[in-house]
C-alpha cells in the first residue's frame, strides 16, 4: 500500500513462491508490503516490511568519462575537455573530479572536481610531462577514470594561417609581359615558415622570381610574365602547430603558338591544292577565333594571303599555277595577337596521280583494203587512277604519226578506216588517265592494206514479190559481206518439186540487179528458188526462198491508197510542183488514169505521170493558181475499179478588188469602199492596202496598210484632186490593185439652200415697197448666195419674178406697184 494511503491493495493471491515482483508502481512513490501464507484452513497473519520502500530504479556509479583529451597546452596549465558518460548509474551526475600525475610519479593529485565537461588545469611547472585523468560522480560514488595520453607543459602553439586576397583565390588573369605580385599574409605561433612550389617544383628567388618573406606576411613576384608561367601556385606556410596550405591560380594570357603539325596536303592538283593543320597545342589561354593562311613560290620570299578569317582547320587554296612549288604557312590568333606560323613542306601543283604506263604493242587483224582492226593490252600501270580511254595513231612507212580516234577509245581494240589499198602502216597506242598521257607503246608489226577476196555471201531476205501461171519475179537484198570483191551479179536456181536436180535459170549472163522474173513455169506445179552471189572468185553460198511457189494467176481486185502526205489537204505555193504519190495494188495489174475537174489529165509540158506498180505519181510542175481543186486516181482490171482523190491548194496573191466606190467627199475627207477579190489566193486575206495620189504625182501614198474591212476614211487636202486604189493581201503577198478611173475633187458637196429668214417690209409707198431679209442658216455649201424676188396679186396662183440679175444683198425695193392693190 502506498503510504499515505491506509488500504492494502492485493498484487497476487495465488502465488507458491517465496518471491514476487511487484509491478505498477508508480516512480517516486513509498510503498510497504506484507504477505500472508494460507493453507486449506485459511489465511495466516501478515509480515509488513518495516520500513516504506521508495519506487526508483536501482543506483550504482556512473561509468567513466569518454574521449578525454586537451584542446589547449601553455606552460603552466593545460586545457582538458571530455564527454559525458554512456551511464550515469541511475542517479544524476553531480560533477567530475579532475587529477594529474607529473611523469614518474605514482601518485595522483587532485585538481578539483567540476561540474561542466571542461577543465583548465593550473599550477603546473614548465618542461614537465603530466597525465590527465577524470571520473564521474554521482550520490553512488566515483566512476572508473578516462585518462589522457603525455602532455608536456610548454608555450603555447598556434597553427599556421593564411589570408589572401579574394582575386587571388578565383584566379588571377594577366597578359604576358607584365610584372605579377602574389602577396599572402601569415599568421601562426611560432612564426611559420613560406614554401612557395608550382609543378611540383620550390620556387626561389632566381632570374625573374623573387619571393620576399617576414613575421607575417610573404609575396611571390614574376617579373615579365610568359605564357609558361600560367598553372597553380602552392604555398606552404609551417610551424610547430602544423602546416596549412593554400592554392593560387595564375594564367598569363599571350598570342597562340604555332598550329600543332604536321600541315596535311589533302589534295593536290594543277589548280588548286587542299591542307590541313590541328589547333595549337597551347591557345594563349584565350580561345582560337581565326587562321591566317599565306602561300608563296619556294623561288620567292614574298608571302600572299589565302584566308585572313577561317576558322575551320582545313582549306582549300586556288588559283595555283601548273608546275610551280608552293609554301604554305598557318598562323593561329585570339584575342591577344596573332602566333606563330608552322610552315608546309614544298609541294608542286600538280596531279597527284602519275600518267599510266604505256599499253602493250598494238596487233592488227582483220585487214582490208581500207581498214583494220589493232588491239592491245592494258598497261603495267593505271598511275594511281583510273585510265579514261586510249589515243591510236598511225603512220605511212617513215611519215609522220597521225591521230585516228577524235574521242578516247573505251575498249582496247578499234576499227582503223579510211585507209588506203596498196600502202603500208604501223600503229601506236596511248593510255590516258585524268592526269595525262602516257608515252607511246611500242610500234606495231608493219601491215599493208590490201584487199582479202574471198567468195560472197548468200544474199539476204529472199522473196517471192509476184507471180503468173507460167512466171514468178523474185526480189534480194545484196550479201552483207562482197569477199572483197565487189559482186559481179546474182545466179538463180530453180528445183521441182518432188525432184532433187538443181537447174540455173539464167543460163548465159549473171543478173546485175536484185530482181529476176523467172519465166517458163508450168502452171500447177509447184518450185523452190534459190540464189547466188558471184564475184571475182566465184560462187557464193545460196540463199533459198523460205516457202514453195505454185504456178498458178493471182486475182484481185484494185487496191488504191495514197501516201499519209497526201490524204489530207495539199498546200503548195504558185510555182512550185504539185507531189501526188500512192500505190496500186491488183491482179491483173489495173489500167490507170488521173483526172481533175472531169478531164483526164495527160503527159504534157507540165504534167508528169509515173506508174511502177505499186508505186503511181503525178507532178505538175509549176503550179497555176488554176491547178487547185480535187485530183482523183482510178485503177480498173477485170476484177474491178478504185478510185481515191487528194485536194490541192495552190496558194497566190488573192485577185483584184470589186466595184470601187468613192463617197461622201467633203473638202478634208472621202469614204472608200470595196468588195473583197473573187479570188483569195486559195489563203484568208489578211490585210487590203488603200493608197491615192494627185494627178500631177507620179508616186502612190498610203491611206492605210493594216485594214480588215472593207470601208475606209482618207484624210484630203480642200480644192485638190485625188485618184485611189486598194489591193488585198494574203499570207503570199498583196495581189493586183483596183484603181477609179477618175479623180475627185475635195470640195464640200453643193445643195439647195434654206429659206431667207424673217423677210418683212422696212418701207412701202404708192407705187413701192422696200423689202429685208436675212441670209438663211444653210447655204447649200456655198458661202455665195443670190437671191430671187417675186411677187403676186393676193387673189392670183402665178408668181413673177420683179428683177433682172441676181441680187446679192439681204434688202430690195420693189416699184411699179399699182397704188391700192394686195
Amino acid at each position: 500500500r502506498d503510504v499515505a494511503s491506509a488500504q492494502w491493495v492485493a498484487i497476487s493471491s495465488s502465488s507458491k513462491k517465496r518471491s514476487h515482483m511487484a509491478k505498477y508502481l508508480m516512480e517516486g512513490t513509498q510503498y510497504l508490503f506484507r504477505v500472508a501464507a494460507e493453507n486449506q484452513f485459511g489465511r495466516g497473519p501478515y509480515v509488513e516490511t518495516l520500513k516504506p520502500i521508495k519506487a526508483i530504479d536501482p543506483l550504482h556509479p556512473p561509468g567513466p568519462p569518454k574521449n578525454l583529451h586537451h584542446v589547449d597546452v601553455d606552460k603552466t596549465e593545460v586545457s582538458l575537455v571530455w564527454n559525458r558518460p554512456d551511464r550515469d548509474g541511475g542517479a544524476e551526475i553531480t560533477g567530475y573530479l579532475v587529477e594529474y600525475q607529473e611523469d614518474g610519479a605514482d601518485e595522483w593529485t587532485k585538481f578539483q572536481t567540476v561540474p561542466m565537461l571542461d577543465c583548465v588545469v593550473t599550477g603546473l611547472q614548465k618542461g614537465k610531462i603530466y597525465k590527465f585523468r577524470v571520473k564521474a560522480q554521482n550520490i553512488v560514488g566515483l566512476s572508473l577514470p578516462d585518462t589522457t595520453i603525455p602532455i608536456e607543459c610548454q608555450e603555447k602553439l598556434v597553427p599556421p594561417s593564411v589570408e589572401l586576397d579574394v582575386k587571388l583565390i578565383e584566379g588571377l588573369v594577366v597578359k604576358a609581359g607584365t610584372t605579377v605580385r602574389l602577396p599572402a599574409i601569415m599568421r601562426g605561433v611560432p612564426v611559420p615558415t613560406a614554401k612557395w612550389v608550382t609543378d611540383d617544383m620550390e620556387i626561389k628567388t632566381d632570374g625573374r622570381h623573387k619571393i620576399e618573406t617576414d613575421n607575417y606576411s610573404t609575396v611571390l613576384t614574376i617579373k615579365d610574365c610568359i605564357r609558361k608561367d600560367t598553372g597553380e601556385y602552392l604555398l606552404t606556410v609551417s610551424n610547430a602547430a602544423g602546416s596549412k596550405t593554400v592554392a593560387l591560380h595564375l594564367t598569363v594570357l599571350d598570342v597562340p603558338g604555332p598550329p600543332t603539325g604536321p600541315i596535311n596536303i589533302l589534295e593536290v592538283t594543277p589548280e588548286h591544292m587542299v591542307i590541313s593543320w590541328r589547333p595549337p597545342k597551347d591557345d594563349g589561354g584565350s580561345p582560337i577565333i581565326n587562321y591566317i593562311v599565306e602561300k608563296r613560290q619556294s623561288k620567292k620570299e614574298t608571302w600572299g594571303v589565302v584566308s585572313s578569317g577561317t576558322s575551320h582547320t582545313k582549306i582549300k587554296i586556288p588559283r595555283l599555277q601548273k608546275g610551280c612549288e608552293y609554301i604554305f604557312r598557318v598562323r593561329a590568333e585570339n584575342k591577344i595577337g596573332i602566333g606563330a606560323p608552322l610552315d608546309s613542306e614544298p609541294t608542286v601543283a600538280k596531279h597527284m596521280f602519275d600518267p599510266p604506263s604505256p599499253p602493250g604493242k598494238p596487233t592488227v587483224y582483220d585487214i582490208t583494203e581500207n581498214a583494220a582492226t589493232v588491239s592491245w593490252t592494258l598497261p603495267k600501270s593505271d598511275g594511281g587512277t583510273p585510265i579514261t580511254g586510249y589515243i591510236l595513231e598511225r603512220r605511212e612507212t617513215s611519215g609522220k604519226w597521225v591521230r585516228v580516234n577524235k574521242t578516247p577509245i573505251l575498249d582496247m581494240k578499234y576499227r582503223v578506216t579510211g585507209l588506203f589499198e596498196g600502202n603500208t602502216y604501223e600503229f601506236r597506242v596511248f593510255a590516258e588517265n585524268m592526269v595525262g598521257l602516257s608515252k607511246p607503246s611500242p610500234s606495231s608489226d608493219p601491215i599493208k592494206a590490201s584487199r582479202p577476196i574471198t567468195p560472197p555471201g548468200p544474199p539476204i531476205n529472199p522473196k517471192l514479190k509476184d507471180k503468173t501461171r507460167e512466171s514468178a519475179d523474185l526480189v534480194w537484198t545484196k550479201p552483207l559481206k562482197d569477199g572483197g570483191s565487189p559482186i559481179l551479179g546474182y545466179i538463180v536456181e530453180c528445183q521441182k518439186t518432188g525432184t532433187t536436180q538443181w537447174n540455173r535459170i539464167n543460163k548465159d549472163e549473171l543478173i546485175r540487179q536484185c530482181a529476176f522474173r523467172v519465166p517458163g513455169l508450168i502452171e500447177g506445179n509447184e518450185y523452190k528458188f534459190r540464189i547466188k552471189a558471184v564475184n571475182i572468185v566465184g560462187e557464193g553460198e545460196p540463199r533459198e526462198l523460205a516457202e514453195t511457189v505454185l504456178a498458178k494467176d493471182i486475182l484481185s481486185p484494185p487496191e488504191v491508197s495514197l501516201d499519209v502526205t497526201c490524204r489530207d489537204l495539199i498546200t503548195v505555193r504558185v510555182g512550185q510542183t504539185i507531189h501526188i504519190t500512192g500505190k496500186v495494188k491488183g491482179r491483173p495489174d489495173p489500167d490507170i488514169t488521173w483526172s481533175k475537174d472531169g478531164k483526164v489529165l495527160v503527159h504534157e509540158k507540165r504534167v508528169e505521170i509515173v506508174h511502177d506498180l505499186p508505186n503511181v505519181e503525178l507532178q505538175v510542175k509549176e503550179a497555176k493558181r488554176s491547178d487547185h481543186g480535187k485530183y482523183i486516181i482510178t485503177a480498173k482490171n477485170s476484177c474491178g475499179h478504185a478510185q481515191a482523190f487528194a485536194i490541192v491548194n495552190v496558194l497566190d496573191r488573192p485577185g483584184p478588188c470589186q466595184n470601187l466606190k468613192i463617197s461622201y467627199v467633203t473638202k478634208d475627207s472621202c469614204m472608200i469602199a470595196w468588195e473583197s477579190p473573187v479570188d483569195n489566193g486559195g489563203s484568208e486575206i489578211t490585210n487590203y492596202i488603200v493608197e491615192y495620189r494627185q494627178p500631177n504625182q507620179r508616186g502612190w501614198s498610203i491611206v492605210s496598210s493594216d485594214i480588215t474591212k472593207r470601208l475606209v476614211k482618207a484624210n484630203l487636202i480642200e480644192n485638190r484632186e485625188y485618184f485611189f486604189r486598194v489591193c488585198a493581201e494574203n499570207k503570199i503577198g498583196p495581189g493586183p490593185c483596183i484603181e477609179t478611173k477618175t479623180p475627185i475633187l475635195a470640195i464640200n458637196p453643193i445643195d439647195k439652200p434654206g429659206e431667207p429668214e424673217n423677210l418683212h417690209i422696212a418701207e412701202k409707198g404708192k407705187t413701192f415697197v422696200y423689202l429685208k431679209w436675212r441670209r438663211p442658216d444653210y447655204d447649200g455649201g456655198s458661202p455665195n448666195l443670190s437671191y430671187h424676188v417675186e411677187r403676186k396679186l393676193k387673189d392670183s396662183d402665178e408668181w413673177e419674178r420683179v428683177h433682172k440679175g441676181s441680187i446679192k444683198e439681204t434688202h430690195y425695193m420693189v416699184d411699179k406697184c399699182v397704188e391700192n392693190k394686195i
